[in-house]
């Protein structure tokens, strides 16, 4: 079938042949021989009014319109689940192109809200280039393995974060868990039990927990020495039994204010030995905090 060159009209970027709605019935016979593909642009006065297609290339259209709903459906469901998560998320298509960022990963990333989705991810967020985080999603796109890493921020100084990199069919999920705290706590961690191991090879230092009543939690071995009594029988004491008579009231009054949160407490004091003996010693109460609070208060003693 063969259309005059000047009847052609742009159908977007490509140019569509173009019949009049004069012609159209005359040349119908025609048309129907057209490409699977092909259309056909109606005029009526020069400007188009209509598109003739075959059943298979509308189907397929329909088909598009109806896949392009249903990702955006989806997308739009991602991006409700993410805002849901106290965590950063990222969803990258294999065109490093940012499809979901939900509000924890703009905060981390200190970019005002939906200002991600749409961008480039490098192009967006250059403090990722030539970085691990980099690295890993190029690696995820062409292998398709899962990758993470705790790393040093790259959004701000003194935090740490566990970066995830989980590949799909179509897109590259980037999860982001601030795990500063988790870090301090173990350094800490590390801090405590060389500190523990200090005070049991040194003879002048021990200490003892006790729970929020003031009965001993945990006896450390050297306050144990002192006292010539074993953990055992110390366990569910309270500490003050454990010292004089003429010194209990104001050990029980900087134990109970350390116990109210009014700080840490050091007075002179003394505790009594197996053998009835009293040992001169230096008292600090501080109080132990745990998640749901106060837990009780731990006490250092040295000898005097």
């Amino acid at each position: 079938m063969e259309l005059d060159s000047e009847k052609e009209l742009w159908n977007g970027k490509q140019r569509a042949p173009a019949i009049s709605s004069s012609e159209f019935a005359r040349k119908f016979g025609q048309l129907r021989q057209m490409q699977d593909d092909q259309a056909i642009v109606v005029t009526h006065h020069g400007r188009g009014t209509h598109v003739l297609t075959t059943v298979r290339h509308y189907a397929a259209l329909q088909q598009s319109k109806i896949n392009d709903s249903r990702e955006s459906i989806l997308t739009a469901s991602v991006q409700e689940l993410a805002n849901c998560l106290n965590i950063g998320v990222l969803l990258i298509d294999y065109d490093l192109r940012i499809i979901v960022a939900n509000r924890v990963a703009h905060v981390q990333l200190d970019c005002t809200d939906g200002e991600l989705s749409g961008r480039k991810v490098f192009e967006a967020l250059p403090v990722f280039q030539d970085s691990l985080i980099e690295t890993y999603v190029k690696r995820s796109i062409a292998s398709k393995e899962p990758y993470s890493a705790e790393i040093p921020s790259l959004f701000r100084k003194d935090t740490w974060v566990r970066a995830e990199i989980y590949p799909f069919s179509k897109y590259v999920t980037v999860l982001f868990h601030d795990i500063t705290d988790d870090m301090k706590v173990h350094r800490l961690a590390d801090a405590r039990k060389s500190l523990r191991e200090a005070i049991a090879v040194h003879d002048g230092i021990s200490y003892v927990c006790v729970n929020t009543r003031g009965h001993i939690e945990q006896a450390e071995p050297a306050f144990c020495d002192i006292l010539r009594l074993s953990e055992d029988r110390l366990l569910h004491v309270a500490l003050a039994d454990l010292i004089p008579v003429s010194q209990r009231v104001a050990f029980r009054e900087a134990l109970d204010r350390v116990l109210s949160g009014e700080g840490t407490r050091t007075i002179d004091s003394a505790v009594l030995s197996n053998d009835g003996r009293e040992l001169p010693v230096r008292l600090t109460l501080a109080e132990l905090r745990g998640i749901y609070g106060n837990e009780g208060a731990i006490a250092l003693l040295t000898k005097r």
